[in-house]
């Protein structure tokens, strides 16, 4: 296996107001002829207004079931597979994008990814992370192929709820107080890294600049979708192995596998992650910045805004500290339960 991978996702990227009245253009410069179309109900209803008349009529269609597993992938798998395809059109949310990708990747179609809510980067990324029906984290495989086009209209996602506009602040956030660690600018020799470092920084230094809803306006809106979607994505594409989370997406897996299916979306969580890892970092710059920013949206600052519990709290630190997880040790060696509970203490 190479040491190191450069991927780069999708083929075709748009982010403009628009966009979704052009996919018969697109689908024809694709040389697409028989696409079908993978979404939900609630998508569905959200989407008809900015896309072609009756295009939810015209062309086969799947209802995805709500979570990215294995048997999901399957199930649509056998089902589209009944129909001449050439092209798969994904409409909705993360795990959907993630569920649309393995699809494509085994019926061995082109895939056109319009994601619809701003909470993390997977519409672009050629990783998907899989779960099992406790909505628990089991593997994140790569695709083959790149995404051949991600079409974003930023009319649609500025209307998100705002928990999905969190989520994607959180996850977005992460990039940069997870992975620099691992691409230090003091030690970066490559080309490629730097880039991913470019990324990484920008993935922090456009979010920040956003102070509330009523400023994503204009450029400010595209800017901020970019940052979302394509740098995030970017972070992923050069850093390769270096690109790996760390404690913030650690908290989360946690989280999720004690206390299970919850309200708080991927992001929001992944928010409280932040603020964990630099606290066990005790960079106090860091800290401030996240104590004076996340009040801005809401996000969470302490235990108690996640609703965890003291029981919790110490199960959450034991599955975090899991010698099994290299990820989390190759940052932070022979870490413990009591230095996690520590930095909860302290939150």
């Amino acid at each position: 296996m190479a040491k190191r991978v450069i991927r780069q996702s999708p083929g075709i990227y748009i982010n403009e107001p628009g966009i979704l009245k052009s996919i018969e253009e697109i689908l024809a410069d694709l040389e697409i002829q028989y696409p079908v179309i993978v979404t939900d109900e609630l998508v569905k209803k959200v989407t008809a207004d900015f896309l072609p008349a009756h295009f939810y009529e015209t062309y086969p269609l799947f209802l995805f079931a709500g979570a990215n597993t294995f048997a999901e992938v399957s199930r649509l798998v056998d089902l589209i597979s009944q129909f001449q395809v050439d092209g798969l059109i994904a409409l909705g949310g993360g795990q959907l994008m993630d569920n649309a990708k393995l699809v494509a990747d085994q019926l061995k179609v082109k895939l056109i990814n319009i994601q619809t809510v701003p909470s993390n980067c997977a519409a672009l990324t050629t990783k998907s992370i899989v779960y099992n029906h406790a909505h628990e984290m089991i593997e994140s495989v790569r695709i083959a192929n790149p995404i051949a086009a991600v079409l974003i209209e930023p009319r649609l996602l500025k209307e998100s709820p705002r928990p999905y506009l969190n989520s994607g602040i959180g996850d977005t956030l992460a990039k940069f107080y997870e992975i620099r660690r691992r691409l230090p600018k003091d030690r970066l020799s490559l080309a490629t890294e730097k880039a991913a470092r470019f990324f990484l920084d920008e993935c922090r230094d456009e979010i920040i600049a956003v102070k509330g809803v009523d400023q994503l306006e204009s450029e400010q809106l595209i800017n901020f979708l970019d940052t979302v979607f394509l740098f995030a994505a970017a972070v992923d594409g050069f850093a390769d192995s270096n690109g790996r989370s760390v404690a913030a997406h650690t908290f989360y897996n946690a989280f999720m596998k004690v206390k299970g299916v919850t309200k708080f979306t991927h992001g929001e969580i992944v928010a409280l992650g932040n603020l964990i890892q630099v606290e066990l970092e005790a960079n106090q710059g860091l800290i401030s910045e996240i104590h004076s920013y996340y009040p801005h949206f809401g996000l969470p600052e302490k235990l108690s805004d996640l609703a965890i519990s003291d029981r919790e709290a110490r199960e959450i630190a034991i599955q975090m500290t899991d010698v099994q997880n290299e990820r989390m040790q190759s940052i932070f060696p022979a870490i413990s339960a009591e230095q996690i509970l520590a930095v909860f203490e302290r939150l």
